[in-house]
């Protein structure tokens, strides 16, 4: 059987709440004023009960007004009406159109507590899952029973609505898509392991002693994206000896993540990434579209190389296929005139004979000639399409380095790149710079480190409220133990035959012995006796009530003492516990921060290399660039040394056309060419001489060529390439990399408007029922999931106990009024 609660410790428990969230409440922001200088905070704590599988039973919502100040007030604050009563006494309240109306004047500090049924829709639902050795049982199942227990929580936050959010696209555009907004809202979970648990474990909690042999498990919950989620699980591990199922307690808040600390250095954080991602998209864009320009002029290279290309093969067959085997015919011509001057210099009667051989070569002569006037016609020809060729090789490289369009622009993408890390790098920051992500989390860290303090000062402040009876330290149990000694003699002489007994028993027998037989004052002294008796007993009801009285009193402060014991002082206890938890995870994010700051660190160093290598690439293209002119001159001194060679081959075959001609003549001039034929012999070896040397030159030139023809083949293969490198490195570097760029900006960016959109509801409907005008209004979720143990009877027994003690203290109060 579920165990129930008592009322008085659901509102113990409910205004130990409140009195938590007004001091957190009010360290943030100041009340807001009510008129007349009176400050008005209004605090809503709503208390829900949940059986131990995470039913709801029964929820609450307790109010409170606070007053401070000097001056009149006229205030409306709305309220849950149902099943409304006044905590600070019996009267009820002035209520109109679902509102409490109060008109007082306020001097010093006003309090006005109520709690009503709460009848509005629940933030977080919560659900539990037991397992006892593996196998799923029911909450009652736990008790009594030994083995391994396996309790699971699940919290979801479900006050998520479908809003439009509008956001950067990364493009310089915006993007509005459909988003789950919730109230942003941040709790914690808490429950104790009796001693009977051992080998506690959580993979999630933390876990401290009790000081009393259990075992305290927290859990903390941040129940909104994109820091956390609307939806959260965790749990723990016992063994168990005579099983039980623990109380937990659930404490809730919304939160504005922009304004409060703690959560707004990570917003700023998302923005920056959704700022960062903008700029990578800008400069990714930027580096593919001179990747494009690298692809254009690498296309015109390729051109290019295949007509200089071209060109080389005429060159090389006009030079290897006819000016070189012409002149190496010259060679052969000039020889065989050689030998016929030696036959003409042994006899000028021989001249007649070998005039036909002679007459043969000069006709070779004259063919030869020919051929060496065309294939150096040709050659000239094939230069002219190399220098074109080399021209265009030369502009494309040109435009691979213009300082505008091309690799040298590049460098301007990497700026922008490096700019973006460097503006991360600057907002992760250090400890000791304000406004940043690290520099936050060490504030926080050192905030939470003086929360924790306070809360053991705190903690220390309501044990010697407490006291422990001595004359050092009285405290309440001080205070209770003088009420029951006052008691205690009252009770005394309010027995039967007591010192009240014996004062009415002598003045009856000084009526009846004294006063009946005076003889003269007997009238006298009988009503003087009576109206003695008749105070004397009304002194006694009296006393008897002020004896009820004192035991109401007494047991109020043993009612106080309980709740010292059971819920403040634990309470203040836990309290510091969770901040030095919260301490220990802002030091935890404060150095994932810093280990983030390495990893852009990383990134930067990264573009720093990838800056000087481009950098080498615009060195290397400015090279190529002007090897490509100096190519392109060297090819127009070429063409203009094979236009002289075409023109002296011309000549030579008219020459040797006149020399055909003139054979005839030589016939008859064979007198004058013997005389001169020694001469002649000496001339026609240096022309065998010169024309086995040009011969020579003109192979050398053919083997050149083809060279030249064979390298630029090769270059024209590879051409292809750097167009396909450039091509490929657009599709699948670059244009991911701006891919990429949009992504993460609007990935970031989503979170941001998410969040944004969060923090508006947070700050229009953080409260259940809403806060008067001009009030500071503060709104907690308390949640008690109720622990069973088998006793249910007892519980019930204490529970009817607890009220009659709650009637007893409206008696006290009512016998406190009548007395006043």
């Amino acid at each position: 059987m579920t165990a129930l609660p008592s009322r008085s410790m659901r509102i113990a428990g409910a205004l130990a709440a409140t009195a938590v969230v007004s001091v957190v409440a009010a360290t943030p922001a100041m009340a807001a004023d009510g008129g007349d200088g009176v400050k008005v905070v209004n605090t809503e704590t709503v208390q829900v009960y949940l059986d131990s599988s995470g039913q709801v039973d029964t929820q609450r919502v307790y109010e409170q007004l606070s007053l401070t100040g000097q001056g009149d007030v006229d205030l409306e604050n709305p309220v849950s009406t149902s099943g409304l009563r006044n905590l600070d006494g019996f009267s009820g309240f002035d209520i109109q159109d679902g509102k409490q109306v109060v008109k007082t004047s306020v001097d010093g500090e006003d309090t006005y507590r109520s709690v009503s049924d709460f009848d509005g829709k629940l933030p977080l639902k919560v659900a539990v899952a037991y397992k006892l050795d593996g196998k799923t049982v029911e909450p009652g199942d736990v008790v009594g029973e030994n083995g391994r227990l396996e309790v699971q929580f699940t919290v979801e936050n479900v006050t998520s609505q479908e809003q439009q959010v509008t956001f950067d696209d990364g493009k310089g555009g915006t993007v509005t898509k459909t988003a789950e907004v919730p109230i942003p809202i941040v709790g914690s979970l808490s429950t104790t392991a009796p001693s009977s648990f051992t080998n506690v474990a959580s993979d999630q909690a933390n876990i401290a002693g009790d000081g009393k042999g259990g075992t305290k498990l927290s859990f903390t919950m941040t129940l909104f994206p994109p820091i956390g989620s609307t939806k959260t699980s965790f749990g723990y591990t016992a063994d168990i000896t005579n099983g039980v199922v623990p109380r937990v307690e659930i404490s809730a808040l919304p939160v504005n993540p922009l304004e409060s600390p703690t959560f707004k250095s990570a917003a700023d954080s998302y923005q920056g990434g959704a700022d960062t991602g903008a700029d990578l998209t800008a400069g990714a864009t930027e580096i593919d579209s001179n990747l494009l320009k690298l692809r254009d002029g690498a296309s015109d290279l390729l051109a290019g190389l295949i007509k200089l290309h071209s060109g080389a093969n005429q060159l090389n067959d006009g030079l290897a296929n006819q000016a070189a085997p012409g002149a190496a015919k010259l060679a052969d011509g000039a020889e065989q005139l050689d030998d016929g001057l030696v036959r003409l210099k042994g006899g000028a009667q021989q001249l007649a004979d070998g005039t036909g051989q002679l007459d043969d070569g000069a006709k070779k002569l004259d063919d030869g000639a020919g051929r060496l006037s065309d294939g150096a016609s040709d050659a000239r020809d094939g230069s002219k399409k190399l220098t074109n060729g080399l021209k265009q090789i030369s502009g494309g490289l040109d435009k691979l380095a213009d300082g505008q369009t091309g690799l040298p622009k590049a460098k301007d993408g990497i700026k922008q790149l490096q700019d973006g890390i460097d503006l991360m790098l600057m907002k992760v920051g250090d400890v000791d710079t304000d406004g940043t992500l690290i520099g936050g989390l060490a504030d926080l860290e050192t905030g939470l480190g003086d929360g924790q303090a306070g809360a053991q000062r705190i903690a220390g402040g309501l044990q010697l409220l407490r006291g422990d009876g001595t004359e050092e330290t009285p405290g309440l149990v001080g205070a209770k133990g003088g009420v029951d000694q006052v008691k205690a003699g009252l009770d005394e002489s309010l027995k039967p035959g007591g010192s009240l007994d014996q004062l009415l028993g002598g003045l009856q027998a000084v009526k009846t012995n004294f006063c009946a037989t005076h003889p003269t004052l007997s009238a006298q002294c009988t009503g003087t006796v009576d109206a003695l008796i008749a105070g004397a007993t009304k002194s006694k009801a009296d006393l008897t009530l002020a004896s009820g009285g004192l035991g109401q009193v007494s047991t109020g402060l043993g009612t106080a003492l309980g709740a010292l014991d059971t819920q403040l002082i634990p309470g203040a206890n836990e309290l510091a516990t969770k901040l030095g938890t919260g301490q220990a995870g802002a030091t935890k994010l404060k150095n994932g921060a810093i280990d983030l700051k390495g990893g852009l660190a990383k990134v930067r160093g990264g573009l720093d290399d990838l800056s000087a290598g481009v950098t080498k690439a615009v060195t290397g293209v400015m090279q190529l660039s002007s090897g490509a002119g100096d190519a392109y001159a060297g090819s127009s001194d070429l063409t203009d040394g094979l236009g002289r060679l075409d023109s002296g081959a011309g000549d030579l075959s008219a020459g040797a056309s006149q020399l055909a001609g003139g054979t005839g003549q030589l016939d008859a001039g064979a007198d004058k060419l013997a005389a001169g034929a020694g001469d002649a012999q000496d001339g026609s070896g240096q022309i065998a001489d010169g024309a086995d040397t040009l011969a020579d030159g003109l192979q050398g030139a053919a083997d050149g060529s083809g060279r030249l023809a064979d390298g630029l083949g090769e270059a024209a293969d590879g051409a292809p390439k750097l167009v396909n490198g450039a091509q490929k490195l657009s599709d699948k570097g670059t244009k991911k990399l701006v891919a990429a760029g949009e992504t993460t900006a609007q990935n970031y960016g989503e979170m941001v408007a998410v969040m944004d959109a969060g923090a508006k509801r947070a700050q229009t409907e953080d409260m259940a029922y809403g806060a008067p005008e001009n009030a500071l209004g503060l709104t907690a979720y308390s949640y008690v999931i109720d622990g069973e143990d088998g006793e249910g009877g007892r519980n019930l027994a204490r529970t009817l106990g607890g009220l009659a003690a709650l009637g007893a203290g409206a008696g006290v109060l009512l016998l406190r009024r009548r007395l006043v």
